[in-house]
């Protein structure tokens, strides 16, 4: 997480004119091994000149029915310092469940005990050591550079580890910075691969990026090129004052849609607009997720553990709808004395009995036969 990323969402005005773009919806796809129905949009026309516009605008139609949630929890934790966390998954195992995914900042080594006793566990790795890159210069260049920096690292956990997130919250200003993001991931999985790691590409922040972005990375092929090589995506969704904060509000020049959020379950768009029609769908991991108050206005609640528990499995509902999505690592555990990440340590409402009622223990077992 970094403060600086922390973004709120502007609000643009839905552009008028354009209802009379021909759309065809409702294209059926299957995306795992089960048969769980997808929704795609046929290819989209771009609207009729204006002077406004310099890019195509889509005009979906809006969705009122997904699909219902079903599976496992889909949630897990986030890492600063181990502290109980693979006690959390031993006792999650023991009662029939598993954690869907546990992410390590720098101290990774407690990760193979993790995978010894829940191998379903999705792991993920990020070594805190350099900065996000600049989107400037050869970004295959780049790539070599700041992966021969962390294979180093990495190596001990090679094994256990699923995959690594090579960067954090990049936030480039242009569409061609994202441009040049993608490039440089696509010459890091190349690398990556002829080593024998899988990486999370992108890490980027909550609202970021913005529709427009993707439309654009999506078309440099990294998505397809991560589809091949067997690469997932991250993102991080934070919310306040709850989850469902902004969900079914319009963002940027688009429609609202009833069934996606402009902060959690912004990842819909990228998956719905572009990956599923295009049959680009990767993995999804969510690698940081919860509440949190820097995104917090005025007269809005301060407080937060009293609602926390039930506030993520409104989130892990709308998670399990998605059969792409990997799992969400809950920011944090194990910040103690680590300012200002103490504000978002949850660890003790992970058991039963703590102070504030629910547990993630008890609601993670309860989804065990979902």
């Amino acid at each position: 997480m970094s403060l600086e990323h922390r973004i709120t969402i502007g609000r643009r005005k839905f552009l008028q004119g354009l209802v009379t773009s021909g759309l065809a919806f409702l294209t059926q796809r299957l995306l795992s091994d089960e048969a769980v129905w997808r929704q795609a949009v046929d290819e989209p026309q771009p609207p009729p000149p204006t002077e406004e516009l310099d890019h195509r605008t889509y005009l979906p139609l809006i969705s009122r029915q997904g699909p219902a949630a079903h599976g496992p929890s889909k949630l897990g934790l986030h890492t600063i310092r181990p502290n109980k966390a693979v006690e959390f998954v031993r006792s999650v195992h023991d009662a029939g469940a598993h954690v869907a995914l546990v992410k390590a900042l720098d101290d990774f080594g407690y990760i193979r005990q993790v995978k010894e006793i829940s191998p379903q566990t999705v792991t993920v790795g990020r070594w805190n050591k350099y900065p996000a890159v600049d989107p400037s210069g050869d970004p295959a260049e780049k790539a070599a550079w700041l992966m021969d920096l962390h294979m180093e690292r990495w190596e001990y956990e090679k094994d256990v580890m699923d995959y690594w997130e090579l960067q954090n919250e990049n936030a480039p200003s242009t569409i061609e910075g994202h441009v040049w993001l993608a490039q440089f991931f696509i010459a890091a999985m190349e690398i990556a691969e002829n080593n024998g790691y899988k990486l999370a590409l992108f890490s980027y922040s909550v609202g970021v990026p913005k529709w427009h972005d993707w439309e654009a990375i999506v078309e440099t092929g990294v998505f397809a090129r991560a589809k091949e090589g067997g690469h997932v995506l991250a993102l991080h969704e934070y919310n306040w004052a709850g989850s469902s904060y902004g969900w079914g509000e319009p963002t940027e020049d688009l429609p609202p849609y009833e069934d996606r959020g402009i902060l959690t379950g912004r990842y819909r768009y990228l998956y719905r607009d572009f990956l599923i029609p295009r049959g680009e769908v990767v993995p999804l991991a969510i690698t940081e997720g919860g509440l949190d108050p820097v995104l917090r206005k005025p007269g809005q609640p301060t407080t937060w553990k009293e609602r926390y528990v039930e506030e993520m499995i409104w989130y892990d509902t709308k998670l399990r709808e998605d059969d792409y999505v990997l799992g969400v690592a809950l920011f944090t555990i194990g910040s103690s004395g680590i300012t200002p990440w103490t504000h978002y340590d949850y660890e003790e409402l992970l058991w039963p009995g703590n102070p504030y009622g629910s547990n993630f223990l008890d609601y993670i077992v309860s989804l065990k036969d979902a």
